[in-house]
């Protein structure tokens, strides 16, 4: 994935359009640090990419609360501890 500084989306768009065909997707970066993705859709998949996307955070979301319950021991919970957890709720 190449990485591609603002002021190429700002100053040379034709330029961005072609490297985003050639590439597929583009990081766009803002004094170096990364800030958006750039994705080549094709008309007809324009209203599937929003969902993909939503889907994707959930399960970084997911990911997230999974590795937290991990770190704090939560994992190792037997059934009747869960139990007691729910029925606190």
């Amino acid at each position: 994935m190449q990485f591609v500084p603002y002021r190429i989306l700002r100053n040379q768009p034709g330029q961005l359009r072609q490297r985003l065909a050639e590439e597929g997707e583009l990081v766009i970066t803002s004094n170096g640090e990364p800030f958006a993705v750039m994705l080549n859709v094709e008309p007809e998949e324009v209203e599937q990419v929003p969902y993909l996307i939503a889907q994707l955070r959930a399960q970084q979301a997911v990911s997230a609360i999974r590795a937290e319950a991990r770190e704090k021991g939560l994992d190792r919970l037997s059934p009747e501890e869960i139990e007691v957890e729910i029925r606190a709720v």
